[in-house]
């Protein structure tokens, strides 16, 4: 039986919950109207890139009818994908997909058996979205529907942790936004998306077949230079246990999952601004695959900037908390780095050099004691650092180069009053694990596997291509190719899982119609 965690009350930790908001509420009222007094007009850095990750974006087209602004939204994918040899197909099944969840006496995940090797993947995918947002006064309201389905298949299908499985038809966003005229205080409440800093923590997802929305209140503001945020998330809903066989009492309740989140970010200059940021997760049943029953606690901080054609980022994370495991609570210490530079030359097309690194720890296959494998939350599954999403921010080092360049930026290329654009980019990353007999997980959170046996750090060497043609700005056609070469460490785990390759190739093409 896995024990319980006991250091969980739902009575004593709601009463403390309570006495904290009413003793902050007066706190963060009296911050909020300070902030709309200081800020009668905004800046020129509200509008910019840096400050729209913390505040939601002034949306500035739409129809007026006698006071009330409505915008359409249209957004519509098409995207066909092939994959030789996919590393997260056939051989062993996991129950879980959970990053910190594990089977008996082993790091592996909870498993129920296997499958044969799956030599190719292929589909053809939309995601429809079509939605309304309302503003009216410090009022604005979006309602927006989601239809993503892989073409001809209603086989049930994973996405990603905190996203719908495929078919999925439901709202994306439904919210409610209360803010002052200049948005430096808001209030979000409902279902929407959610990215904070690179995404490698909490992200929308975007490239994903269904995207990643949090059902969510969020309250910000912003005081000169300083932007702050807190946020709280339902992950999954309190409901009634499973019963033992035979019992006929009640079921009890269980809480379910939630995630809390609190970040202020300190702007000194276009090329360095500072953020801290705080994310909390208690997971109990009931709880989907992809959580196990924990306390998680994630403190982190990032630099970065922006400035004459240079763009970096600095991010660390350090993470503790407590797991359910087999008549025990372990307990978890982990951390995880990450940084990126890109230079955009004065070069005829816009000519791009980026570079990238990572690292995050991992376990040495050790069923017992301290667990130290880096849990990312709710991140992106594919970055610039990993464009295949071959590997999460969990139990890795990466490392890697690319370059870039637009040909075509243009507006009135093709008509007047429109922008064209054309780029290509190549590149490539070096993938290796942490730990060598510890786990690899995919980008989506998904276990490939791990093998005890192994005794080398390389998962491979990725290379890849992407080709962007808009040809205006509601609509871009898109094409990628990369492949894997594995390294001795992954083929070591992929034979362990019962995936045996040496090579993986993926290619994608996609066609994109949005409003926005």
């Amino acid at each position: 039986m896995i024990r319980p965690l006991r250091t969980f009350n739902a009575g004593r930790d709601s009463a403390f919950a309570g006495r904290l908001i009413a003793r902050a509420l007066p706190l963060l009222a009296s911050l909020a109207l300070h902030a709309e007094s200081a800020r009668a007009e905004p800046s020129a850095d509200e509008k910019s890139e840096a400050r729209s990750v913390l505040r939601p974006a002034i949306l500035t087209e739409g129809v007026n009818v006698g006071g009330w602004v409505f915008r359409p939204i249209i957004d519509v994918r098409i995207r066909g994908e092939y994959v030789r040899h996919p590393i997260d197909m056939g051989g062993a099944i996991y129950d879980s997909y959970a990053p910190l969840a594990e089977g008996y006496k082993t790091t592996f995940p909870p498993g129920s058996g296997s499958l044969g090797a799956v030599s190719d993947r292929y589909f053809v995918a939309e995601r429809s979205r079509l939605g309304l947002s309302v503003d009216h006064g410090p009022v604005t309201a979006v309602v927006l529907l989601q239809d993503a389905r892989a073409l001809g298949s209603n086989k049930p299908a994973f996405t990603g942790p905190g996203q719908p499985d495929l078919p999925a038809f439901a709202p994306f966003e439904a919210y409610l936004d209360l803010h002052t005229k200049t948005r430096s205080v808001w209030f979000r409440a409902g279902r929407q998306r959610v990215t904070w800093g690179d995404g490698r923590l909490i992200g929308e997802n975007d490239v994903s077949l269904t995207g990643r929305s949090l059902d969510a209140a969020r309250f910000g503001f912003s005081v000169r230079d300083f932007d702050a945020e807190l946020m709280a998330a339902i992950l999954s809903m309190p409901g009634k246990l499973p019963s033992t066989p035979g019992d006929k009492s009640e079921p009890e309740i269980g809480t379910g999952a939630q995630l809390f989140g609190a970040r202020l970010a300190y702007h000194v200059l276009p090329i360095l601004r500072f953020e801290a940021n705080v994310i909390g997760r208690i997971v109990r049943a009931p709880s989907p695959s992809w959580l196990t029953p924990s306390n998680v606690l994630v403190a982190g901080g990032r630099i970065w900037g922006d400035y004459r054609g240079v763009r970096y980022a600095v991010e660390g994370a350090g993470e503790i908390g407590q797991v359910a495991s087999y008549g025990v609570n372990r307990k978890l210490t982990a951390y995880a780095f990450a940084a990126r530079v890109a230079w955009e030359t004065a070069l005829p097309g816009h000519l791009t050099f980026g570079a990238e690194a990572a690292y995050a720890s991992g376990d040495r296959g050790d069923s017992e004691g301290t667990i130290r494998r880096f849990d990312p939350i709710l991140p992106n599954d594919r970055t610039s650092g990993d464009p295949m999403g071959l590997v999460a921010w969990s139990n890795v080092i990466t490392g890697g180069g690319w370059i870039g360049i637009t040909p075509v930026d243009k507006m009135g290329a093709l008509t007047s009053g429109d922008r064209t654009e054309l780029s290509f980019r190549a590149g490539y990353h070096y993938l290796a694990l942490a730990e060598p007999n510890g786990r690899w997980t995919t980008g989506s959170l998904i276990p490939v596997g791990s093998s005890l046996d192994n005794a080398s750090h390389a998962l491979g060497h990725e290379v890849d291509a992407r080709v962007r043609f808009a040809p205006f700005q509601a609509i871009a056609f898109d094409a990628s190719y990369g492949a894997m070469i594995m390294g001795d460490g992954g083929r070591a785990i992929l034979i362990e899982a019962g995936r045996p390759a040496k090579l993986q190739h993926m290619a994608t093409l996609q066609v994109t119609v949005r409003t926005q």
